[in-house]
């Protein structure tokens, strides 16, 4: 970039020549977003401001470094990352910092402050919804009784709200023990809880059968448990906790924590803007330590989760902070991201952090730790796998946190005020295709992350779930959401429900490829996936030296090989689908390749009758 230099723009300022001298410092951070690039020929890339309408003619290869200056930095800040991602530039950080300037100078780029100051005008907002309280649980008492316990002992809830349980259970015995459960509790009247049982349950499928006749088989897909044949569907209760809380704001609870909220083991980093890569990790060697090291906070986390659920940004912003939102907040976040947000947008999905069990299927996870996390991790004395499998730690983020995605946590706020999408029935993954989806309907909305956490205690041994099994990541949900994408349609004026409809059409594409596009489909995206891993371990076998743990490298080192052998393999149909069985005959493969196929076409209906079925399930509410 060193070489590169402006012809000319089309407003008639003159680019900095070679050796004119620096630009003064400028310490404002800076995102390079919102600009669409118009090839004119081999030697000129038009840039358009999709705003200002501002146009400036850059040679193609500027125009390319420009794509990676989304993120808000200082100019030096994106010189300094540019060289490092960038090897063609040689290194050279000065002489990029007078090309930026002039793109800055051009108007092309967005500001931190201006936007900062955008996001914090006042507004009107109207008045929070109703507060609809779930706890989910399957085949589990124990532990349900052990959190209603804790509810009835937190603090009380001041705004308008109800509790109902959920209950998935296969056996009669967990059920009959459930409902017992409330009984007792409502009979102490410390609290009033529902119960949604398989009775509840075949209810409310039957009024949205007959109120919807031809969508009977959208509704059975989603929220009948018999047409999963005994698989696990976790989706099944989050959708009804939706369902049952049309117009109304939800906070669902899995049934292993406690209702308490506890404070992060790091010093607050205020409000900021940020991802799922944000999150940090404290490691405690076991329950003993963990629980030496409990902070509790004051407040009821049902009430934390809900405080700001609902809100629009400016208002919760508001609500988070003395003053107004600080230019640092925005400091490395998404440009496309923050560009999209008005102090309107609305704060659709509140998450917490994990004291106790991160809920992760293996630990595998420690491989994307951030570099202070994975130092917590080697200095714990238990020694690095004692430490993974005694899974007690704090999971988090450092400061109330907005993101365009979430993943799930175990106390999860929804606004229902406005269109969600269901949950796929049955497999794991399927908080991750939520995510993608609610984005895609609500692209200006955001996730809070709150950087307090609940207490996520199961009662099961999970010690299996450590660093002995396979490394290399396989297929499942994670392929349909990668074939949905990530572009989502910024378009104004566009309908959840007409969005929705889009995410229907592509899956029903996906669902009618031939037999031989829809393998190579899966292979290609689950390679990619895997290759994405490779880079992370790659990455941290690059700073392992700083850590000097011959345990921390030798892993590294194991999951880097595992991971490079499977890539030059062909993935069975199994891995590509993510399931347990290793060996498939042909005519199993075909057989599942064909299931999968068909649910496939199913979702796409479902996901289509899904407006009906929010809107009749609202109906449902007022009768009952």
């Amino acid at each position: 970039m060193s070489d590169y230099n402006f012809s000319y723009s089309i407003n008639n300022q003159t680019a900095p020549s070679p050796g004119s001298g620096q630009p003064p410092e400028d310490s404002t951070l800076w995102s390079f977003t919102g600009v669409d690039l118009v090839d004119l020929s081999n030697r000129f890339t038009l840039l358009i401001d999709r705003v200002s309408g501002k146009r400036l003619l850059v040679q193609p290869e500027v125009a390319i470094v420009l794509t990676h200056c989304e993120t808000f930095r200082t100019l030096r800040g994106h010189a300094e990352y540019l060289v490092g991602v960038l090897p063609q530039l040689g290194g050279q950080v000065e002489p990029i910092l007078p090309t930026l300037a002039h793109i800055r100078d051009a108007g092309l780029m967005r500001s931190a402050e201006i936007v900062a100051k955008s996001l914090s005008e006042h507004i009107e907002a109207p008045p929070l919804a109703p507060l609809k309280i779930f706890i989910i649980t399957c085949d589990r008492p124990k532990a349900v009784e052990r959190l209603l316990a804790s509810i009835e002992n937190a603090p009380t809830i001041s705004s308008p709200h109800s509790y109902c349980l959920i209950d998935d259970s296969r056996l009669e015995t967990s059920s009959v023990e459930n409902l017992a459960l409330i009984d007792a509790c409502n009979k102490r009247r410390r609290l009033t809880i529902d119960y949604f049982g398989i009775t509840e349950r075949n209810s409310l499928i039957e009024h949205l059968v007959t109120a919807l006749p031809e969508q009977a088989d959208a509704v059975r897909f989603l929220l009948q448990r018999d047409e999963w044949d005994g698989l696990p569907t976790y989706g099944i209760s989050r959708s009804f906790a939706l369902l049952l809380s049309v117009g109304a704001r939800a906070v669902i609870l899995d049934d292993d924590i406690v209702c308490e909220a506890i404070r992060s083991p790091l010093p607050n980093t205020g409000v900021q803007f940020g991802s799922v890569g944000s999150r940090e990790a404290v490691f405690y060697s076991n329950h003993e330590d963990l629980a030496a090291h409990t902070r509790r906070l004051p407040d009821n986390p049902i009430t934390l989760a809900a405080r700001q659920l609902g809100m629009p940004l400016a208002g919760g912003l508001s609500s988070l902070l003395h003053g107004d939102l600080p230019v640092e907040a925005l400091a490395g976040a998404n440009g496309a991201f923050m560009r999209i947000l008005t102090a309107n947008s609305k704060i659709i999905k509140t998450q917490c952090g994990t004291w106790g069990d991160p809920g992760t299927g293996d630990g595998h996870w420690i491989s994307s730790l951030d570099r202070d996390s994975t130092r917590r991790l080697l200095d714990s004395p238990a020694g690095v796998s004692a430490t993974v499998e005694a899974r007690t730690l704090w999971l988090g983020y450092t400061g109330s946190t907005l993101t365009k995605h979430g993943v799930m946590s175990q106390l999860t706020g929804y606004d229902a005020t406005e269109l969600l999408p269901p949950f796929f029935p049955a497999f794991r993954g399927e908080d991750q295709l939520f995510a993608y989806m609610l984005t895609t309907l609500h692209p200006d909305s955001l996730v809070l992350n709150n950087n307090w956490a609940v207490p996520h205690l199961p009662l099961e041994a999970r010690g299996n779930r450590s660093l002995r099994g396979e490394i290399a990541e396989q297929g499942g949900m994670s392929l349909l959401t990668h074939w949905l994408g990530d572009s989502v349609d910024l378009s104004e004026g566009i309908s959840p429900a007409t969005r929705l409809a889009r995410i229907a059409q592509s899956i029903t594409e996906l669902a009618q490829l031939s037999e031989k596009d829809l393998l190579n489909f899966g292979r290609v995206e689950l390679a990619k996936t895997q290759s994405r891993q490779l880079a992370g371990y790659d990455q941290q076998l690059q700073d392992a030296h700083q850590h000097g743990s011959d345990t921390w490298l030798k892993y590294l080192q194991r999951g880097h090989e595992e991971i490079l052998e499977t890539l030059q393999r062909e993935p069975s149909i199994t891995e590509l689908l993510g399931v347990a069985e290793k060996t498939l005959s042909e005519q199993e493969a075909t057989t599942m390749l064909a299931s999968v196929r068909r649910g496939g076409e199913r979702f796409s209906h479902a996901l289509r009758a899904w407006p009906d079925i929010w809107e009749a399930a609202r109906d449902y509410q007022r009768r009952i």
